[in-house]
């Protein structure tokens, strides 16, 4: 499977703030289609849970990252704070199965990569090589 360099570009925009760029490749992915969005998305997060805690991550942990990024998000950006912390256990530990609504794991890992990823001790080569494996990921899969 091939992922539209366009799909990046929408999560680096989105990373960076860049609204009006963001707005911009939105519209053109709207007109092309998002395919294969879903395991890009799915990668990238996989990677930025993976750079924020690590697989030995306790329950607590967890909990206080995702209390974090819910309180960090933008108001109207309501996720189900339990089914976010199964989320990224599931991203810490593979074997673990969920049964989450697809609209609420689009929208936890959404605001997952832009809590972990905008924060200012990542620097844009840490970005592009977290882009870049999360690409190979997925054109993998």
């Amino acid at each position: 499977m091939k992922i539209k360099p366009e799909m990046v570009d929408y999560i680096r925009t989105m990373v960076k703030g860049d609204h009006e760029a963001n707005d911009r490749i939105e519209a053109e992915l709207d007109a092309e289609g998002w395919d294969n969005f879903s395991t890009l998305l799915g990668a990238v997060f996989y990677y930025a849970v993976h750079r924020r805690l690590n697989a030995k991550a306790t329950a607590g942990e967890i909990i206080l990252f995702v209390a974090e990024m819910r309180a960090a998000a933008p108001s109207g950006s309501q996720i189900d704070p339990t089914a976010a912390e199964e989320l990224v256990r599931a991203a810490l530990d593979p074997s673990i199965d969920i049964s989450l609504e697809p609209q609420m794991v689009g929208r936890t890992q959404g605001l997952a990569i832009l809590h972990i990823l905008s924060s200012p001790d990542v620097t844009n080569q840490e970005l592009e090589t977290l882009l870049g494996r999360a690409v190979d990921a997925s054109n993998q899969a």
